[in-house]
């Protein structure tokens, strides 16, 4: 998605920049790609933040960027990395005790609030999954 942004620089002038966001669909495979890459990393953290960033990009996904999300679900539903996203979410993301929920949980900025079941729902119905296996190791 393409947005412009017009203000004031700290100098005073005026400025206008195109700037390029991810659809919400995309960042979360990013998101969920990253976590796999850091869920043994203590470095990094375990990959709590990625899971944390999945639950805001989720909460702040307006009607309209989740209908297109389930459109291209359904357009891309076959595409290796959808299909691996599927066993990502089935593997990390499916219950309150799969091990990326409890990353999410374990981050400093958890509050008890946050709609655990209604994220993981969503996960499973934007990244299904199914019989085939991705051929990567995850």
């Amino acid at each position: 998605m393409q947005k412009t942004l017009e203000g004031r620089l700290s100098s005073g002038n005026h400025c206008q920049a195109e700037i390029f966001l991810p659809h919400p669909y995309t960042f979360l495979m990013m998101k969920l790609f990253a976590f796999k890459d850091r869920l043994n990393d203590v470095n990094k953290e375990f990959g709590r933040y990625h899971a944390l960033d999945m639950y805001t990009i989720l909460a702040t996904t307006t009607e309209i960027e989740w209908k297109q999300a389930i459109e291209f679900r359904d357009q891309y539903r076959e595409e290796p990395y959808i299909l691996e996203a599927g066993h990502l979410i089935s593997k990390h993301f499916a219950a309150p005790e799969s091990l990326g929920v409890l990353r999410l949980r374990e981050s400093p900025y958890y509050r008890p609030e946050l709609q655990l079941d209604e994220f993981i729902s969503a996960l499973k119905e934007l990244f299904p999954s199914r019989a085939k296996t991705p051929s990567k190791e995850t």
